[in-house]
């Protein structure tokens, strides 16, 4: 699993959008889902400039190399870091 984490984290895309999440959970930014740390698409396109569907692409990829999760409420998904992938990376980085 660290292997996927690794290949996804090599796109400069997946880390803006990675780095937009981490800034939502660390200033207590609410993003248009009302919870600390979510961000929807929405949000994410307005900050990243590529279209909605490459911007979904990227944070698919994300979310298979369990990088974010993803939360569906009605038509909406919303997206937040995976801290226990995150601290996996950090644990296994550390130990080098």
């Amino acid at each position: 699993m660290l292997k996927d984490s690794f290949k996804a984290l090599a796109n400069p895309t997946r880390i803006d959008i990675l780095t937009l999440l981490s800034e939502a959970g660390k200033n207590g930014v609410k993003g248009n889902s009302g919870k600390q740390g979510e961000l929807g698409v929405c949000k994410i396109v307005g900050s990243v400039p590529l279209s909605p569907s490459t911007i979904s692409h990227h944070l698919n990829i994300l979310k298979k190399a369990g990088l974010v999760k993803a939360r569906k409420d009605r038509q909406w998904i919303y997206y937040s870091l995976d801290r226990d992938t995150i601290d996996k990376i950090k644990d296994y980085l550390t130990q080098l």
